[in-house]
């Protein structure tokens, strides 16, 4: 197939979960033959981009840029001629071309009761009308589109991948010491001054042993220095901007992931999982579906009972282990080549191309 991926973000210019997933897509239809350009948005420098990227400028453009990326996928088409356009940006609908639109939550911000959410949720519905597919990443981000009003017929359910080969366990030398890791983006959504709150409020003869690495990439910089505030005096290690996760992972014990925000899937938690670890949270129902019911939650915002659920795992390394290890076995179900494929199915059907 001849295939038109648009993305309003693309790393390294711009890193999440939703970013991340879209470029390993990318890579696999390309891995698999497909003929694939790629349309991306830029907010830092048109250098980080792919070569080859057709790049539109969104610096400075703050809503504008929502119109932006619509008219740049149309005139690539008109150029290229696909056979069918992925995005992961939802203004994004080609007429014309089949266009299949990836989406991982309806996180709005706010309580999402507000004009703002409505009329998100509005475009949301009159855009889905026109797209050839909808792909939610999660059951969870499926039947939040259904309640919006996006005919069912229009959503399919496919799981984000993992790339197992990288994200692996590794053995690190028995010590006394056990390492907290928390990985996300940086910002208050993701609740990392929840891991260093939950910390702090550990005796000192509790936390005696204990560190805690916080990992990601700034996306809020006045947060990140309320967390360097935060950490002040704790057994704390905050590395901000890494260009890879794993190692960190690795050299952990247990992930925390108490997010405060709506998640589509908690990449961060199923990364976590496939490198062996078992994961602490807040309760967040796509997490839970993501995770499978093994990662351990508790009520949103509940910080003393997020500190017990972390220093009952700190205390008992065979519970650790054996989360580690059921993690592990769950999340095989995330590998990347049976996603592609998967995705590959509904664009094949969206284009026509299926039975040929």
């Amino acid at each position: 197939m001849k295939l038109l991926f648009v993305a309003r973000r693309f790393p390294p210019d711009v890193r999440s979960g939703t970013e991340t997933v879209f470029e390993r897509l990318l890579a696999e239809a390309r891995a698999a033959g497909h003929d694939v350009h790629l349309v991306a948005g830029f907010r830092r420098d048109r250098a980080l981009l792919p070569a080859g990227t057709t790049a539109v400028d969104l610096r400075g453009r703050g809503a504008t840029a929502w119109a932006a990326m619509p008219l740049a996928a149309m005139t690539a088409a008109r150029r290229l001629r696909p056979d069918a356009v992925l995005s992961n940006s939802i203004e994004v609908r080609v007429p014309g071309v089949p266009t299949v639109t990836l989406v991982h939550d309806l996180n709005f911000g706010g309580d999402g009761e507000g004009a703002g959410a409505r009329g998100r949720r509005l475009f949301y519905r009159v855009q889905a009308a026109g797209l050839a597919r909808i792909v939610a990443v999660s059951e969870v981000t499926r039947q939040a589109l259904l309640a919006i009003g996006v005919a069912p017929d229009k959503v399919v359910t496919i799981h984000n991948g993992v790339d197992l080969s990288r994200f692996v366990p590794s053995p690190r030398p028995p010590d006394s010491e056990v390492r907290l890791v928390h990985v996300s983006r940086v910002l208050s959504g993701k609740g990392q001054h929840c891991s260093l709150d939950a910390l702090g409020r550990m005796r000192p003869d509790q936390r005696r042993g204990i560190s805690l690495a916080i990992v990601g990439t700034v996306a809020d910089a006045t947060y990140a220095d309320q967390l360097r505030v935060q950490a002040w005096n704790l057994p704390v290690q905050l590395h901000f901007d890494v260009q890879d996760v794993v190692p960190h992972y690795q050299s952990a014990d247990i992930a925390l992931f108490p997010t405060r925000m709506p998640e589509g899937f908690g990449y961060a938690a199923v990364e976590a999982m496939a490198c062996g670890l078992p994961v602490v949270g807040f309760e967040d129902p796509a997490v839970a579906e993501a995770t499978g019911g093994l990662a351990v939650l508790v009520p949103r915002d509940d910080i003393p009972a997020f500190r017990n659920a972390i220093l009952r795992l700190a205390t008992d390394p065979a519970e650790r282990r054996r989360l580690g290890e059921a993690g592990r076995m769950f999340v095989q179900r995330y590998r990347w080549a049976d996603t592609w494929r998967a995705y590959e199915r509904v664009l094949e059907g969206a284009a026509g191309l299926l039975g040929r």
